[in-house]
């Protein structure tokens, strides 16, 4: 657990879900926000089966509205996809991010989502930061080891870059106000 002060806004208490999507691996974290305090839950990667598509995004869909009831998230922060040189794995996952947009929107969640620069950014102030060097700053924040995995503590720095910055999907910045 990490004291955590805020010199711009009051953080009400808030459990944030962390996403990075993907259609084989979802990266997923917990990250609860109480009185300025950050503790991180869980982080962990769901994994698909190769196999029809629909079945796929039921499985995150199902995994995520269980998730979703299990915390009572207030808030789900998502990556955008930026650029992917394949196109069919670019939409592939734009459908699992549909999939997930509509999960937190059923469930009444704040929606942030961000660009990987704006993650990147969030955590190290540079834009072009390396994956070790982005979840090195995490875990000086949270003051805990993070998973191996890439997507997992991709989706750590995505709740984290959520809780700095408090954007709507919209882009007001009237989260935390």
């Amino acid at each position: 657990m990490k004291r955590w002060r805020s010199s711009t806004r009051r953080i009400e208490d808030q459990l944030i879900l962390g996403i990075d999507p993907g259609i084989a691996n979802v990266g997923y974290a917990c990250l609860l926000v109480k009185e300025d305090t950050l503790s991180l839950l869980e982080a962990d990667v769901l994994k698909t089966k190769k196999g029809i598509t629909s079945e796929r995004l039921h499985l995150i869909f199902d995994f995520f509205s269980n998730k979703i009831e299990q915390y009572a998230f207030t808030s789900l922060a998502m990556e955008k996809i930026y650029f992917n040189k394949n196109v069919k794995t670019a939409l592939t996952i734009e459908e699992v991010r549909g999939v997930l947009l509509l999960t937190g929107s059923m469930h009444q969640l704040q929606i942030g989502q961000y660009t990987p620069l704006e993650i990147k950014k969030s955590l190290t102030m540079f834009g072009r930061a390396q994956k070790t060097e982005v979840k090195w700053m995490a875990e000086k924040i949270l003051q805990c080891e993070l998973p191996a995995s890439d997507d997992a503590c991709d989706a750590v720095g995505v709740a984290l870059c959520h809780y700095f910055n408090g954007k709507h999907e919209d882009g007001s910045d009237d989260l935390f106000d």
